[in-house]
């Protein structure tokens, strides 16, 4: 069993974002695991730039992964709970509601193109003049673009024992290890984990699995990352296989469902000096 999680209890109270800014960036860079209670924040919060390790949170009662390619979107006052595997560093934004009305009222994906990724970055590392630090703010919020995932259920089991297994392949949809195998791990037999996986999910193990590979393919697929990459992120040995289960759960092909837009970083000085 893995070590158990730090937990954090955090206070609801103001972030200090400076005047006359209206957002503000915090890095978290962890050597251990860390898991915060569920709270809310007064601020729109975007938690996005994950490197290094798993980041689930639940929000609204569903489990998200944030993968690199995407941030999670939390409007001012979202009751939320985070989970971060050791050696993750990930970024989170603030912003100040009355200065910013919500993109949206519910938690959701959105996108971190290079594009914004440079701008949130430069604010957070340099010191601009408030001129250019105001223009900044606004190109950033105005790139803020939710993802257009297909919504694919993944219910969590309350089991601990399954519990540990389900988080840790929401993490890392690409382990391969069977429920045999994971019986070693988490405590249990096959037979309970298979009992306890169904009760708690309403489908098998293999089902529920391939549900979270769908769902973590459609986050890639809808930042822009080509299907051969997202095949082995999730999982699969051939592009082909892939495509052939991608397609029996949605009913569509990966590439039908990838974003093919980019932008390149190198416009942020014109966007941020202009």
């Amino acid at each position: 069993m893995t070590a158990v999680a730090e937990r954090i209890s955090v206070p609801v109270g103001p972030r200090s974002i400076d005047h006359p800014y209206s957002m503000t960036t915090v890095t978290l860079k962890l050597s251990h695991q860390r898991q915060w209670a569920p709270h809310r924040h007064p601020e729109h919060e975007l938690i996005w730039g994950n490197s290094g390790g798993m980041l689930t949170v639940v929000a609204d009662g569903i489990t998200w992964e944030v993968p690199p390619s995407a941030g999670l979107w939390l409007p001012a006052g979202a009751l939320h709970a985070v989970k971060a595997g050791p050696g993750t560093e990930f970024f989170c934004t603030y912003f100040r509601p009355e200065a910013h009305e919500a993109p949206s009222g519910v938690p959701g994906l959105f996108g971190v193109s290079a594009l914004l990724r440079e701008v949130l970055l430069h604010m957070h590392r340099r010191n601009m003049p408030d001129e250019a630090r105001s223009r900044a703010e606004r190109v950033a919020f105005d790139m803020l673009q939710p993802l257009e995932v297909a919504a694919v259920e993944v219910p969590m089991p309350t089991d601990p024992r399954a519990l540990f297994v389900a988080e840790a392949l929401v993490a890392n949809p690409a382990d391969q290890r069977s429920l045999s195998e994971w019986a070693l791990t988490a405590g249990g037999s096959v037979r309970t984990l298979t009992r306890v996986f169904a009760q708690g999910t309403g489908m098998t193990f293999a089902q529920w699995r391939i549900q979270v590979r769908v769902r973590a393919a459609l986050t890639y697929l809808a930042a822009g990352v080509p299907v051969s990459v997202v095949s082995r992120r999730v999982g699969y040995e051939t592009p082909s296989a892939f495509v052939a289960v991608f397609r029996r759960v949605t009913g569509r092909t990966p590439g039908s469902m990838m974003n093919k837009r980019s932008v390149a970083p190198e416009s942020v000085p014109y966007l941020l000096h202009a």
